[in-house]
């Protein structure tokens, strides 16, 4: 908790949590995908609806054949075409399982975008300040809600609005052709001076998104484990018409579930938190569980930790413990989202 590493990221989290924060995110996968068989092709790779209106968004999660996550898309439906997103380390993966499942009478193109899309996300209580300074467009909650979309200017660059970021704070997503991003980041910065803008960087965001109980691809959300054990049930909508992994899913929910998704406050930590695979052991040292993440949650001043357990142990309140650098220390289950603005 001494080092400068630690304030630093402290130093990042407090301000994206009480002023703005921008980072970058150009590194997410990109792709447009469009043809008369769009529409109904999409519905067939992802277990949640597709967004009805133009410029609506919705967090999309395509299963494999076994009812597990291969991959999460955020898709915006744009005129003629859907907008996908996702985690930019999964590029090559998330496009050839696309690309795996396209029909192949040419009814559906795919266009891989990742280059020459920049994406810079804006989070924090005055991101919406911010953007009504350097944009001319209406940022209201009323005007621009949650998950949905705009095509807006900053200064002289395009961009495509996107009301949604993986930090959980009040925010935008801005992806614009790459040759404005330079144009984009110096508006902000010298519009934001006064409100506290700073950069900060994928350590603090990965605090932040553990603070509201986030799932990230290849560890919450895995193949590992069934879509509903991750807790995804609001995303998963078995009554749709059929797709890929609904019927194993319905398999192995009717079989019963091993593991269940849960949120754990670690105690008594000196100096490291979890970093994802540590064992989850019962009251017997049993082991029942592991965890996927953690990190400090710098709003609630506490170590975090996500993981799966085994169900008969998820309930809020339960005490179990886990070792950190061998080190055996007690946690507890607690609500998701300990800190939700």
């Amino acid at each position: 908790r001494r080092s400068k590493w630690f304030q630093h990221i402290k130093s990042e989290c407090e301000n994206t949590q009480r002023n703005v924060g921008l980072l970058d995110m150009t590194a997410f996968a990109k792709c447009r995908i469009s043809g008369p068989g769009a529409e109904t092709f999409l519905e067939n790779l992802v277990a949640n609806n597709l967004p009805k209106k133009i410029g609506s968004v919705n967090l999309c999660h395509a299963l494999n054949t076994r009812g597990g996550v291969h991959s999460e898309f955020t898709i915006t439906r744009e005129k003629d075409s859907f907008y996908l997103v996702s985690a930019g380390a999964f590029q090559r993966l998330d496009h050839d399982w696309i690309r795996k499942w396209m029909p192949k009478d040419g009814s559906v193109q795919f266009q891989n975008i990742t280059n020459s899309v920049g994406v810079l996300v804006l989070a924090g209580p005055n991101s919406r300040e911010l953007l009504n300074r350097i944009s001319k467009d209406d940022f209201s909650n009323n005007s621009f809600p949650w998950l949905t979309s705009k095509k807006i200017n900053v200064g002289f660059a395009p961009c495509l609005a996107i009301r949604m970021n993986f930090v959980g704070e009040l925010g935008w997503e801005l992806h614009h052709p790459i040759e404005y991003q330079n144009h984009i980041f110096d508006n902000i910065l010298s519009a934001g001076q006064d409100l506290g803008i700073k950069p900060f960087g994928i350590r603090a965001m990965d605090s932040l998104r553990i603070e509201k109980s986030y799932r990230l691809v290849g560890t919450e959300l895995s193949i590992e484990y069934a879509a509903l054990e991750s807790g995804l049930d609001r995303f998963v909508h078995l009554n749709k018409a059929n797709f890929i992994g609904r019927d194993e899913l319905i398999k192995w929910q009717q079989k019963g579930f091993s593991n269940k998704f849960v949120t754990l406050e670690v105690h008594n930590v000196t100096d490291a938190d979890a970093l994802g695979n540590n064992p989850i052991y019962n009251a017997d040292k049993e082991v029942v569980g592991r965890a996927t993440g953690g990190n400090y949650g710098f709003r609630i001043g506490k170590s975090l930790m996500l993981g799966m357990v085994k169900p008969d142990f998820a309930q809020i309140g339960n005490e179990l413990s886990t070792d950190i650098l061998g080190t055996s220390l007690k946690i507890t289950v607690i609500e998701e989202s300990p800190y939700d603005p």
